[in-house]
């Protein structure tokens, strides 16, 4: 072989190396807050659920941002009573204040969890509500996820509530079974690279997560992702997409002309 094409070769090489870098090159910082994209949108239709007032008890409310202790007494306890027969907590924390302050909380994530794919929804144990300014996190083997009054305000200002509601229920209530299964493993394996950049740096942790998101928009509303996330999602994903369609492909319960049970209370 002569210089001139061992060193075209190699240049080829370079190229090829490049653009398969190029290829994986992951597209946002994060699945949620990185960019400007209403993967679900707050009119998007949602299983009718019943908020009902369950009094105030003891609960265990992990996450509270001024005490070690686990337990609250006096927490607000609400369930949401949906129409395909799911049902959901959601316990606040007395630190937001009124009764009447709780049950405005917990009505702001009556409709998010209602949009959620129902397989997740019926896996949902409880949503813990805490007073303060935090990012939100997950359980996955108590299947409950935590949020925070003031962090929830923010998230609705820019349109990221139902992102952040979908991201914490997929740790809530598919990474126990899913995040170091066999079938995702292969799936991150073939595709080789990662759809945020923080999946690349949590793969256990996070990438079913980042990627369940962008996976649920590109089955559900393509057209609500730009034309390059699209064509970004299929190079960078395409195991994770069969994976999840799995998940996600199936048909929703229908509800059409479900009425609420007498007992809800007044939206």
């Amino acid at each position: 072989m002569s210089r001139r094409v061992a060193a075209a070769g190699a240049l080829a090489s370079c190229l090829l190396a490049g653009m398969a870098m190029a290829a994986a090159e992951p597209l946002f910082e994060n699945s949620v807050v990185s960019n400007n994209i209403d993967f679900i949108i707050a009119s998007d239709p949602a299983v009718p659920g019943c908020l009902r007032d369950l009094g105030q008890t003891t609960q265990e409310m992990a996450g509270a941002l001024d005490t070690d202790e686990l337990m609250a007494s006096d927490v607000y306890t609400f369930e949401v009573a949906f129409a395909d027969q799911s049902q959901v907590g959601l316990w606040v924390h007395p630190s937001v204040g009124t009764r009447e302050d709780a049950e405005e909380l917990a009505a702001l994530l009556v409709g998010p969890l209602g949009r959620l794919p129902a397989v997740m929804r019926q896996r949902l144990s409880h949503v813990v509500v805490h007073s303060g300014d935090h990012t939100a996190f997950a359980e996955h083997l108590g299947h409950f996820f935590a949020v925070y009054a003031d962090n929830l305000q923010k998230r609705i200002a820019t349109h990221d509530l139902e992102e952040t509601v979908f991201h914490e229920s997929v740790h809530a209530t598919l990474d126990a079974q899913w995040a170091e299964s066999a079938e995702w493993r292969q799936a991150q394996a073939a595709d080789g690279a990662f759809i945020t950049a923080y999946a690349a740096e949590v793969p256990v942790g996070e990438d079913l997560a980042e990627s369940a998101l962008f996976a649920f928009t590109y089955l559900r509303h393509p057209e609500r992702l730009p034309p390059e996330v699209v064509r970004g999602v299929e190079r960078i994903m395409p195991a994770r997409l069969s994976f999840f369609e799995t998940i996600f492909g199936a048909p929703e319960p229908n509800v059409t002309g479900v009425e609420p049970p007498e007992d809800c209370l007044a939206p």
